[in-house]
């Protein structure tokens, strides 16, 4: 379903601007193209990849929805949703937080850097869209990761988004080890080195820290952002 679609996780880029008014940038020019030629070719531009950030964070997705107790939240583990009237839109929200009715993006950085930016409003006390204003002003990946809920949140009809950001505490790091041996046979190649990984390898938090494993931030989606954000599809749709 992602090939040939605008996808939450790279919709960014239709967000950037040329020089005149109202038109694209050109990394939305980019991406536009790229779009086209997959549905030309009717298959993925790419090659396949499962890079070491993807795995480690696809295990602590599994190991935060099905092992923490979440059970406010309905795991959709990538399953591909379309937009409901817009084809060539489409998104792979990681669960839906069905007491708040939320979307919920789940990120599980590779490297404690990642993961102190993305927490870092809220260890300075913000909340809501305070804290996710503060993570696309500073953190590299922030306005990535907003407008994926925006996208996400629109896809699926959600009035609200939710920053779910996980680190392991260091005694947690066994469980994960263990998640990583049980996966599936077609999939252990990827975790092998989880698997098999001494602590100093993996990014974990001291137990009884400052800071949490599990941190969330919910946040009401800005009208303004689902209008220009559905404009700047619908226009990109234009060029395919």
């Amino acid at each position: 379903m992602r090939n040939g679609r605008f996808t939450s996780s790279e919709i960014v880029a239709l967000t950037t601007n040329g020089k005149a008014k109202d038109t694209f940038g050109k990394p939305a020019l980019t991406y536009i193209k790229q779009k086209k030629w997959e549905r030309n070719l009717g298959r993925s531009i790419d090659n396949e990849t499962f890079s070491r950030p993807l795995a480690w964070g696809k295990l602590c997705e599994i190991f935060v929805l099905q092992h923490m107790g979440l059970i406010e939240c309905t795991p959709l583990m990538d399953e591909p949703k379309q937009h409901p009237t817009i084809e060539y839109w489409a998104g792979s929200p990681d669960a839906i937080n069905n007491d708040l009715d939320a979307v919920v993006e789940l990120k599980c950085p590779q490297t404690l850097a990642s993961f102190c930016g993305l927490v870092e409003p809220i260890i300075n006390g913000l909340s809501g869209i305070e804290a996710i204003n503060y993570i696309r002003d500073n953190h590299n990946d922030g306005e990535k990761y907003y407008w994926q809920i925006v996208s996400n949140a629109i896809i699926t009809g959600k009035p609200k988004g939710e920053l779910i950001i996980f680190c392991p505490y260091q005694s947690q790091l066994d469980e994960l080890r263990m998640l990583a041996q049980n996966m599936p046979s077609d999939m252990l190649s990827h975790y092998y080195w989880i698997a098999n990984s001494m602590d100093n390898e993996l990014p974990y938090l001291l137990d009884g820290g400052k800071y949490k494993n599990l941190n969330r931030i919910v946040f009401d989606v800005p009208d303004d952002d689902i209008a220009f954000l559905t404009d700047r599809v619908l226009k990109a749709g234009e060029l395919l």
